[in-house]
């Protein structure tokens, strides 16, 4: 059977918060997962997951995959890197060799004894490159990586384009359009199975196309302007402005204006506000008017802080990254580049940081530890409103996030200067 192994590298964390419960192929650009798209590019094959080890029995839990150990019968593999966004699929067959991109591991075809010494620990490091090179031949590669949130949106749009081309090809209407509803160029709109679109919707793919999942809502007045996704049992409320690049993953609900900006999964933005040039993850509740900001007044580059560096992206438009699990309050105003991360809970009118480490409570009082047990209650009691019970590999990884930012919590510069600890609210 023919193998293929998709990896995590050592550049997971800059990907941080949006990896802390996700391997980095989790993410999604364009109509799907690097993840999905692997699986969709080799039906055939056998799949093998490599990862963080906190991460391996979370996987285990989702998919029916091998994770962090190969076939043992096989003697040959094509492993894929997770961060590499593949849209013409590498060859399986052929000699042994690795694909590079500035000094980036993309690909690297194995066979006999360097399948065997290949684990997940070792792609883990910075030097599986130099362990291969002396041996196998070096393949010049070019292809989207991502290296930090922003590259997922400065490529989201045009990968919602090729994943349409390539897998969907052209548009489809097999859910149900309630009398009043317009298409613009038809041909690039796919509506699935259990959908229904009601009366005053527009979809516009003139300028790219549409994609509605399986069982999905859309509400009377909304407008619909291409290259967008929309996922599985997702919901966009009335009067909403669905714009171009805007990703909504599986069971969200949203509404307001989204331009260019990525829902992974049971997100919700159901009310008035703009979100634009973001990456909001899974678990995520965003209250009524909040908005971000994703061009400075000066037209300048923006910057983001990460990991205690201030870096220059580059990017005229950008909004913000936000972690799951986290919660805003009403009328949250976010300022371009923000990071917010695991768990957090922020609560208030005025500007809040533009860096907030994981498990943070943000108030007009300042910084506290979102106490841990009290962040698993409200995650598990926003996963029942959803039908979906916490699972105990669940909890264990939420405690274990817990944990493993502790040192992101104790080291950054306190607002107002004031002590970051433990509080009762």
């Amino acid at each position: 059977m023919q193998q293929i192994c998709v990896f995590e590298d050592s550049q997971h964390s800059q990907l941080i918060p949006l990896v802390y419960a996700k391997p980095v192929f989790e993410l999604r650009c364009g109509l799907f997962s690097n993840l999905e798209r692997t699986v969709k590019h080799y039906p055939d094959a056998a799949i093998t997951l490599f990862c963080r080890n906190y991460l391996s029995d979370i996987l285990k839990e989702k998919y029916p995959h091998r994770v962090n150990t190969l076939h043992t019968t096989d003697n040959a593999c094509l492993f894929l890197n997770g961060r590499a966004i593949i849209s013409l699929p590498v060859p399986l067959e052929g000699p042994e060799e690795i694909g590079v991109q500035d000094n980036t591991l993309v690909y690297a075809r194995l066979k006999g004894n360097n399948v065997k010494k290949i684990s997940h620990e070792k792609f883990l490091t910075p030097d599986v490159i130099d362990l291969l090179k002396g041996t196998l031949p070096v393949v010049d590669t070019h292809v989207p990586i991502i290296n930090y949130f922003w590259d997922i949106i400065k490529h989201n749009k045009s990968q919602i384009e090729k994943d349409f081309m390539l897998f969907v090809k052209e548009g489809s209407i097999s859910g149900k359009l309630y009398e009043g509803v317009y298409l613009i160029n038809e041909d690039l709109v796919f509506i699935g199975k259990g959908s229904r679109v009601k009366p005053g919707c527009v979809f516009d793919a003139e300028n790219g196309p549409i994609y509605i999942g399986n069982n999905a809502s859309i509400a009377p007045n909304t407008t619909i302007e291409g290259p967008v996704y929309v996922g599985n049992h997702s919901i966009i409320q009335s009067n909403s402005r669905i714009r171009g690049g805007a990703n909504i993953g599986e069971g969200c609900k949203v509404g307001g204006e989204i331009v260019n900006t990525i829902f992974h999964s049971h997100s919700n933005k159901q009310h008035d506000g703009f979100l634009g040039d973001s990456y909001i993850g899974s678990w995520i509740n965003i209250g009524a008017d909040t908005v971000n900001s994703n061009l400075l007044n000066t037209y300048g580059n923006i910057k983001v802080e990460l990991g205690g560096d201030i870096i220059n992206t580059n990017h005229l438009f950008l909004g913000m990254a936000m972690g799951d699990h986290t919660k805003t309050a009403i009328n949250t105003t976010i300022m371009t580049g923000s990071v917010f991360g695991f768990a957090c809970n922020i609560i208030t009118p005025a500007y809040p940081p533009k860096y907030l480490p994981s498990f943070t409570w943000y108030s007009d009082n300042g910084m506290k530890v979102y106490i841990l047990e009290k962040a698993l209650q409200v995650a598990r009691i926003a996963m029942k409103r959803r039908d979906k019970e916490m699972t105990p590999t669940e909890e264990q990884l939420f405690r274990m996030i817990f944990q493993l930012t502790e040192k992101e919590r104790n080291s950054i510069k306190i607002w107002h200067k004031q002590e970051l600890k433990p509080d009762s609210y």
